[in-house]
């Protein structure tokens, strides 16, 4: 990681109350006024809803970056508005993507966005979600990651009682899938795009975990 990167991380790790197993987050914040403006903006155009609040979100979503290191990961989600060579993305608007926790490949959690503000990650839930990407590519996903997502979803299944559903990104336009009811989007034109992270193999094991740990959402 270089200087500048570390410098904004904060440099103690917070334990999060109420964390299962005392896991660490850092925090790397990705909150400005300006995203907040673009994102009250954003949900407004899409959702119908005047204001970036995101409560009492129903689905986690689990990404992968596809991107080999934690400093190409926070670099992506920093800026408010999103890279130009995103251009579908971009035709619909200008708000950067942005998730609520990134999950490095040794197990490391980073906070970007609170959990009551919405993140651009997953088209037509974004309003009812809670996003967690995790560094790297699909197919090379750590067992470090694993542990850390079981630990980060079951903290937020204490701490979010609305919580239903647990899906992967691969997953979420699925319209078999009891969590599409609760999709929505009001943009004409903009439609769901199809996703591989992260996988099926790595939701299967993600979910056996949390069943070992008695932690059962639906998809």
């Amino acid at each position: 990681m270089n200087r500048s990167l570390g410098a904004a991380i904060a440099l103690a790790a917070l334990i999060f109350p109420g964390f299962a197993q005392a896991l660490q987050v850092s925090t790397y914040t990705i909150v400005s006024e300006r995203r907040l403006e673009l994102t009250r903006s954003y949900c407004k155009q899409h959702y119908g809803l005047d204001s970036a609040e995101l409560k009492s979100p129903q689905v986690v979503v689990i990404h992968a970056t596809e991107l080999a290191t934690l400093a190409a990961t926070l670099k992506t989600f920093k800026p408010d508005t999103i890279d130009p060579g995103r251009r579908y993305l971009r035709r619909f608007d200008r708000l950067n993507v942005g998730v609520h926790f990134v999950v490095d490949t040794n197990g490391d959690v980073y906070s970007l966005l609170p959990l009551d503000v919405i993140g651009r990650h997953a088209i037509g839930l974004n309003h009812v979600s809670v996003g967690i990407e995790n560094v790297g590519f699909s197919e090379r996903l750590t067992p470090e990651q694993l542990e850390s997502d079981a630990a980060l979803v079951e903290d937020l299944v204490q701490r979010l009682p609305s919580l239903r559903y647990l899906i992967g990104h691969h997953e979420y336009a699925d319209k078999s899938l009891p969590h599409y009811a609760l999709y929505k989007e009001l943009a004409p034109g903009y439609k769901p795009t199809e996703k591989s992270d992260p996988g099926p193999a790595f939701m299967k094991t993600l979910r056996e975990r949390l069943a070992a740990r008695g932690i059962q959402l639906g998809t």
